[in-house]
């Protein structure tokens, strides 16, 4: 015996209903999205991006011809004379005090006097005077001359230069009056002196003598007095002076 079917209840329907068009909003929510996605700035789409801003375009570049300044012109200048240059003067390394004294030959009056000095004179001689051969400072004079010379030096043993030398006395019956000056015979040093008294050797002996002036003629050292010789060994007689004040 069949049963008879329950009738559906109408309670049903709307939600049968609903889900139909759940299914059919599936796909067009899929294409909304879908069109949204690939045309971000579609009207459809509630949240467009931002729009971009114009791109900067550089100015396009143009190369420009620099203008140079006018060819510089060098104007000759007038080529000097030529001055030679002199060349350098040596100096000595061993200091040299000088003292200026009168030239010989503008020599005036008074003539040099055989005064001494009170309290003492200002050089006096190294040592006694010592006869040797002139060929120890010039060997081309041989025996065929006679000399004296020597050399004058301050408290330090420097040389002094400019300092009047006065030579005297009698040798072979004539009168020997000479002067002469330190610094002007440098085979003996930078204050060397020198005279020449004859041609050859002779002897005499406390005949002749030699002293330093100062430029007013008074003297400067004490009187020194030697000997000569007729001696080609002895023709040269050394006699120095040193200062004590």
């Amino acid at each position: 015996m069949n049963r008879p079917q329950p009738r559906k209840s109408n309670r049903d329907l709307p939600w049968n209903l609903a889900t139909v068009f759940v299914i059919a909003l599936i796909p067009l929510t899929a294409s909304f999205f879908l069109m949204v996605f690939l045309n971000p700035q579609s009207s459809l789409n509630p949240f467009p991006p931002p729009t971009l801003p114009a791109l900067a375009q550089a100015p396009t570049a143009t190369s420009t011809l620099l203008a140079l300044p006018p060819t510089w012109t060098p104007t000759p200048s007038p080529t000097p004379d030529y001055s030679p240059t002199p060349p350098p003067t040596a100096t000595p390394t061993e200091p040299i005090i000088v003292i200026i004294g009168t030239p010989i030959e503008k020599l005036e009056t008074p003539e040099p006097t055989e005064t001494n000095v009170a309290g003492g004179f200002t050089f006096m001689r190294q040592s006694d005077p010592q006869a040797i051969s002139i060929n120890l400072y010039d060997a081309s004079r041989g025996c065929g001359w006679m000399g004296v010379a020597g050399r004058v030096v301050d408290e330090q043993n420097r040389p002094v230069t400019g300092i009047r030398v006065w030579l005297r006395g009698t040798l072979d019956g004539k009168r020997v009056d000479m002067t002469s000056l330190t610094g002007t015979a440098a085979q003996y040093g930078p204050s060397g002196y020198e005279f020449t008294i004859a041609n050859q050797p002779i002897a005499s002996r406390g005949l002749l003598s030699v002293r330093l002036l100062d430029q007013a003629n008074l003297p400067l050292s004490e009187r020194v007095v030697f000997d000569t010789f007729a001696d080609c060994d002895k023709n040269l007689i050394l006699i120095d002076f040193k200062k004590v004040r």
